[in-house]
C-alpha cells in the first residue's frame, strides 16, 4: 500500500472516531462531566487531525509515529468515554476486549465479525436490561455503533502493521533465500544433532550434481568418499561437540561416483528453538591441482636457478641480497643465509660502496637492462655483469637481477687475438716497411763511405748531418712499428690526441702502400681527448685507413678524415670512395672471421678487433655503405675527464 493511502485511512477513521467521541460528550455527558474540559478536548482532537493531515506521508510507515498516535488515540477515546457520563464497568470491559482482539487477530474479515457480533450482543444487552428505553437511551444506543467503529479501528491499524511486519520478512527471507541461493559455495543445512540434510542451494546441487529431492534427508556422511570416513567421523563429532569446525582436503562423492577434493567449514546456527548445522564447502579439486603445478614448477625453476654455472643472485634496490644460486655460494665459499640481506659489494667484494661502473645503479637510476666488465685486480679476476629489472604493473621497481659472468680467460684470450691480429698486420706490412727502411739505410751507408774518404771536415760534417736525418727516419718508421705491436696495459692508459694518432697511423698506411696514390682530404676541427691506450687506437685507425686503400684501388683515391667535437663526444670519419660494401654483408662486418676479400687476402679478424677496441672504451662505431660509391666508417669516444 502507498503512503499516502496510508495516510488517507488513517486520517478518515480518525475522524470517525472522533465524530462518535464528540457525540458522546456533547450529547450523553453524565452528572460528574466538565463541560469547558469536554469542549476543550473535542476541539483538540479535531485539531490534532487537521495538524496531522499535513505531516509527511513517509511518517505514517514509521513504527516510533504510528505507536504513539495509537496510544495517544486511545487515551482520548477513554477521556471522552469518561466525559460523556459516568460508564458502568461493562462498556469499559467492551472497549478493552475490542483492542485485545484487534491486537490479536490475524484475519480483519474475522476481527470485523467478532465486533459486529460483540456490538450485538452489547445491544441486546442493554434492551434486555431496558437502558435503551430510559431518558438516556440515546446515549446507550450510541454505544452499539462505538463499539463497531472501534473494532473497525484498531482492525485497521493491527491490520497495517501485521502487513508490514509480513512484508518485511517477507522481504528479509527473500534475501537470505537469495543470498543462500547465490552462493558460491555450496550449502547444506543439517539437523541436529542427526546431521541428516535439511536444504541445499543451487551450487550444491550443481557441485554434486543430485538433485535438491535426492539430498533432502540424506545422511551428509553419505557424501563422503569410503577413504575418508574416519577422519570425517572425527571431523563430525568435533563439529557437534563444539559447535563449529573447519578441514581442507576432504573427498566429497558425486552422483555418479566421482569424487572432488573440498575445503570445508560447518557452524551451528540457532533458529528459534530449534538447533542446526550450516556446512559451506567449496570444490578446490583444480585450485590443489594448480597449487600443485606451481609447487612443481618453482621446483624446476629453482634447480633451473641453481643449475646455472655463472652467478645469478636476485636483490633490492638497495643492492641487499634476497636470492643467490649456488654458484655465487661456491665462488664466494659462503652460505646462503650467510649471503641474505647483506650488501652484493660488501659480501662479494669487502667494499663499503657500490664498484664504480656497476651496472646496478644504472638500472636502478633508468629500470632498463645495464652490462659491463668489471676488472677486480685484488681477485686478478674480470666479470661481465648483466642488470635486469623487475617492475610492477605501475612500473615501480621491485627487485634486480645480476648475472655475473667470470670472463678472465675470455679476456685474456681477447687480448691475445688483438696482438695476434696485430702482428699479422706486421707481417703484411713488413715489405713496405723493409722498403722504407732500406731506402736511408742505403743513403746512411752511402753517406759513411764518402764521409770516410773526405778529408774535409766541413764537408763531412754535412755528410754526418743527412746521416743523422735517414737515422731519424728509420727512428720513426720502428717507433710506429713498436707502439702498434706493444699490448696495452691499464697503466699505459692516458690522453690521447684522436688527430695526432690518425695522421701516425695515415703515415704508416702511406709507407706500406704499393697502390697507385691517395688524395688525402683531412677536415679537422679543434677536439678534445680521450682515455685510452695511443696503441690501440693506433691499431683502429690503421685497420680502417688500410680497408679505405684496398678498397679505393684504382678508383679516383680519395681518402676523407674529418674529426670534430660533440656535446660529450669527440668524433672521427674515415671515408673512401671504394667499391663498398654490399648491403646484405653491412649487418655481418663486425662478426668475427667475416670478410668480403678473397681467400688468403684478409682473416675476418680486424673489423671484429676494431669494435672490440672502440667498444671496450665505451665508444661507438658505425658504418655507413653504398656499394659501388663508397664507405664512411663513424666513430665516437667519450672525451677525456680528468678524475683527480
Amino acid at each position: 500500500m502507498k503512503e499516502s493511502d496510508k495516510k488517507r485511512i488513517i486520517l478518515l477513521l480518525r475522524w470517525g472516531a472522533i465524530i462518535v467521541t464528540s457525540y458522546l460528550i456533547l450529547l450523553g455527558r453524565g452528572k460528574v462531566a466538565d463541560p469547558n474540559l469536554s469542549h476543550l478536548l473535542v476541539l483538540g482532537y479535531i485539531l490534532s487531525n487537521i495538524i496531522i493531515a499535513f505531516l509527511p506521508d513517509r511518517w505514517f510507515s514509521s513504527p516510533k509515529f504510528f505507536y504513539p498516535l495509537v496510544i495517544g488515540d486511545t487515551g482520548l477515546i477513554l477521556i471522552g468515554m469518561y466525559l460523556s457520563e459516568k460508564m458502568v464497568t461493562d462498556f469499559y470491559l467492551a472497549f478493552f476486549l475490542i483492542i485485545i482482539f484487534a491486537s490479536l487477530s490475524r484475519n480483519f474479515r474475522l476481527l470485523m465479525f467478532i465486533g459486529g457480533a460483540t456490538a450485538l450482543l452489547y445491544g441486546f444487552l442493554l434492551y434486555s436490561w431496558g437502558l435503551l428505553f430510559s431518558d438516556e437511551g440515546s446515549s446507550y444506543a450510541l454505544r452499539i455503533p462505538f463499539i463497531f467503529i472501534m473494532t473497525a479501528f484498531y482492525g485497521y491499524l493491527v491490520k497495517t502493521l501485521t502487513r508490514e511486519k509480513h512484508q518485511e520478512l517477507s522481504i528479509s527471507e527473500d534475501k537470505y533465500r537469495g543470498l543462500f541461493e547465490n552462493a558460491n559455495e555450496g550449502i547444506l543445512i543439517l539437523k541436529s544433532p542427526s546431521l541428516q540434510i535439511a536444504d541445499v542451494n543451487r551450487e550444491a546441487e550443481k557441485t554434486t550434481h543430485y538433485h535438491k529431492d535426492e539430498l533432502l534427508g540424506k545422511g551428509v556422511l553419505d557424501l563422503f568418499g569410503p577413504e575418508a570416513i574416519e577422519k570425517t567421523k572425527v571431523y563430525l563429532d568435533g563439529v557437534v561437540e563444539k559447535g563449529e569446525g573447519r578441514i581442507e582436503g576432504l573427498s566429497l562423492r558425486q552422483k555418479e561416483g566421482d569424487f572432488f577434493e573440498a575445503d570445508i567449514s560447518i557452524k551451528r546456527i540457532e533458529l528459534g528453538e530449534e538447533s542446526f548445522f550450516q556446512m559451506i564447502f567449496r570444490d578446490v579439486t583444480e585450485k590443489r591441482k594448480l597449487e600443485r603445478k606451481i609447487i612443481e614448477s618453482k621446483r624446476n625453476l629453482e634447480a633451473i636457478f641453481d643449475g646455472i654455472g655463472d652467478q645469478l643472485s636476485i636483490q633490492s634496490p638497495d643492492f641487499s641480497i634476497l636470492r643467490v644460486n649456488k654458484a655465487v655460494t661456491a665462488r664466494h665459499a659462503a652460505t646462503f643465509q650467510g649471503l641474505i640481506g647483506r650488501k652484493c659489494y660488501e659480501a662479494y667484494y669487502q667494499r663499503t660502496s657500490p664498484c664504480e661502473g656497476c651496472p646496478l645503479q644504472v638500472t636502478v637510476e633508468t629500470k632498463q637492462p645495464a652490462s659491463a666488465i668489471l676488472k677486480f685486480p685484488e681477485a686478478e679476476r674480470v666479470q661481465q655483469i648483466f642488470s635486469y629489472p623487475v617492475s610492477d604493473e605501475k612500473d615501480n621497481l621491485l627487485y634486480l637481477i645480476e648475472y655475473v659472468k667470470d670472463v678472465t680467460e675470455e679476456q685474456k684470450l681477447q687480448e691475445q687475438l688483438v696482438q695476434s691480429e696485430k702482428l699479422a698486420g706486421i707481417g703484411i706490412l713488413a715489405s713496405g716497411v723493409a722498403h722504407e727502411i732500406n731506402n736511408p739505410l742505403s743513403g746512411i751507408i752511402g753517406m759513411a763511405e764518402i764521409a770516410l774518404e773526405e778529408e774535409d771536415p766541413s764537408k763531412q760534417k754535412d755528410y754526418l748531418m743527412d746521416i743523422l736525418t735517414c737515422g731519424q727516419r728509420i727512428g720513426e718508421i720502428v717507433n710506429g712499428l713498436r707502439s702498434y705491436s706493444r699490448t696495452a696495459k691499464k697503466e699505459e692508459l692516458g690522453a690521447v690526441d684522436l688527430q695526432e694518432v690518425l695522421e701516425t697511423s695515415l703515415k704508416m698506411v702511406q709507407l706500406t702502400t704499393k697502390s697507385a696514390s691517395v688524395e688525402v682530404i683531412k677536415k679537422y676541427q679543434p677536439i678534445e681527448k680521450i682515455k685510452a691506450n695511443p696503441g690501440e687506437i693506433q691499431q683502429v685507425f690503421t685497420n680502417l685507413i688500410t680497408n679505405a686503400f684496398q678498397a679505393m684501388n684504382g678508383r679516383g683515391n680519395k681518402l676523407t678524415l674529418s674529426s670534430r667535437s660533440l656535446k660529450d663526444f669527440v668524433e672521427i670519419k674515415i671515408g673512401d670512395n671504394g667499391v663498398g660494401i654490399p648491403a646484405q654483408s653491412v649487418k655481418k662486418i663486425f662478426d668475427p672471421f667475416f670478410t668480403t676479400k678473397k681467400m688468403g687476402e684478409g682473416t675476418g679478424l680486424g673489423l671484429n678487433i676494431v669494435y672490440r677496441i672502440v667498444t671496450k672504451y665505451e665508444g661507438t662505431i658505425e658504418v655507413d655503405s653504398t656499394e659501388g660509391v663508397g664507405t664512411q666508417f663513424t666513430l665516437k669516444f667519450p672525451k677525456w675527464r680528468d678524475e683527480r
